[in-house]
């Protein structure tokens, strides 16, 4: 695999660290990609994986600590650390510190650190993971097709790994969950969990689409991807599923008018209905209609999950500054059980980790992204556009920050919005051609830049 090390200038505050670090780069940068492609195939196989070897699952996490990590060290080192790492670092350090006062025990933030790794590796790797080359098309199909043919299996044969649990340090842990809703079984594949594959199809089918040429491969694809993620009866990634595909139609088109549109209404769909939540009494609603197949799940947040979450601020944290790291989701069912709330929504996760901090931070995001939608000349820029997407959509119904590669997305979009603010993308990237791989060819594009816009014959 070959990884290009030169850049335009305007992208060396895009690219990890100068050319001149010489053999650490070239070495880290092979790392980083060794990290990534075993994290992804572990999470993809993440019952398998518990099931045959428990330990196993959490090498590729190590490695992914490590390549951030020994980054940060050299950076410091070298005097080459950006003003928008050291925020983050202190943003960071300050939610650990107030996760400290506000949970019982020290170790429920630092459980929280490695819980979020994902997201740091995200940032630290999303240059790599965006850059063209000749086998990232290939390695993206086979992704989507082991998670959503791991599913249409998983409707026909039973799995051996299904309900199987473990114990790390005195602490029962799932390996592959085995989950029943409205007396159906919600299936998982070869991953660990039905939330896992349903997240993964998500954002690996939407990134071979975002590549392929003819419509005909396209619809084969969402189809796909939509039968399976209906087995696995997630119905809250349906909705994102219906918004990345009319994105990936608009990025092909490079309409950004209606890519500033489907982000602004997903900004809408994330804020809103926590709000309602605790703003609106739900108990009669809920009463009658909290065990609806469609939208009971819905409503049960409304009334129950979110109010909640707002209490761990209010009772449990500082209504200002959050509850810190630790201060929800798996750490809180872990060590707090009595509290144990999942979140389920992007904005309530953040609020209560960070308090009213979390609101200047997405809107700057949202300012950010609806700024980048000008540059779709860009290829990292439609993918962490896509992906973008993605998340704003999903996370309004789930707890995306503690889904394994979708925090993975959130960190490489997080770190192409700092990129953009420090200026990475003001001038058009040089194409970069490479050959796509064979058994790719007939799907995807030859190349990796900028899909060129559609002729008639993209839709025959």
């Amino acid at each position: 695999m070959t990884i290009k090390t030169s850049a335009p200038a305007a992208f060396n505050c895009w690219l990890p660290l100068d050319a001149d670090t010489g053999g650490f780069l070239r070495g880290w940068r092979l790392a980083v990609l060794t990290a990534l492609m075993m994290f992804l195939l572990m999470q993809v196989t993440g019952g398998i994986i518990r099931w045959l070897l428990p330990p196993a699952a959490y090498l590729p996490t190590l490695m992914m600590l490590g390549c951030v990590v020994s980054l940060l060290m050299v950076e410091l080192l070298t005097q080459r650390m950006h003003i928008g790492v050291v925020f983050l670092l202190a943003l960071l350090a300050f939610a650990f510190v107030i996760g400290v006062f506000s949970t019982p025990r020290i170790v429920q933030p630092i459980f929280a650190l490695w819980v979020f790794v994902p997201v740091y590796f995200g940032m630290v790797a999303a240059p790599l993971a965006f850059q063209p080359h000749r086998y990232k098309s290939a390695i993206l199909l086979s992704l989507a097709m082991l998670c959503a043919g791991g599913v249409v299996v998983h409707n026909s044969v039973a799995y051996p790994w299904v309900g199987l649990s473990y114990e790390v340090a005195g602490v029962e842990v799932a390996g592959a969950r085995e989950w029943v809703a409205a007396g159906k079984q919600r299936l998982s594949g070869l991953a660990r969990s039905s939330f896992d594959v349903a997240g993964q199809i998500l954002i690996f089918v939407s990134l071979v689409a975002l590549s392929t040429r003819l419509l005909v491969w396209r619809l084969l694809l969402w189809g796909l991807g939509a039968y399976a993620i209906s087995l696995s009866t997630s119905k809250g990634v349906f909705l994102s599923l219906l918004m990345v595909v009319v994105t990936v139609e608009l990025l092909r088109y490079r309409a950004a008018w209606g890519v500033r549109g489907v982000i602004g209404l997903g900004y809408v769909w994330l804020l809103v209905p926590p709000i309602l939540g605790w703003s609106k009494d739900w108990t009669e609603l809920a009463r009658t209609d909290i065990n609806h197949p469609l939208y009971g799940s819905f409503i049960d947040r409304m009334h129950d999950m979110w109010p909640r979450a707002l209490e761990l601020v209010t009772e449990h944290g500082y209504f200002i500054f959050g509850r810190g790291l630790g201060g929800l989701g798996v750490p809180v069912g872990m060590f707090e059980p009595k509290l144990a709330n999942a979140g389920d929504n992007l904005f309530v996760y953040l609020l209560v980790i960070f308090g009213v901090l979390a609101i200047p931070l997405m809107l700057l995001g949202l300012v950010v992204l609806l700024r980048m939608c000008s540059y779709l000349q860009h290829t990292a820029v439609q993918q962490a556009l896509l992906l973008a997407v993605a998340i704003i959509w999903y996370g309004g119904v789930s707890n995306i920050l503690e889904h394994a590669v979708m925090a993975l997305a959130f960190g490489m979009v997080c770190r192409t919005i700092a990129s953009f603010l420090a200026g990475a993308f003001e001038s058009p990237a040089d194409p970069t051609e490479t050959h796509a791989h064979p058994v790719a060819s007939a799907l995807v594009l030859p190349h990796e830049s900028s899909p060129p816009a559609p002729t008639d014959s993209d839709h025959r």
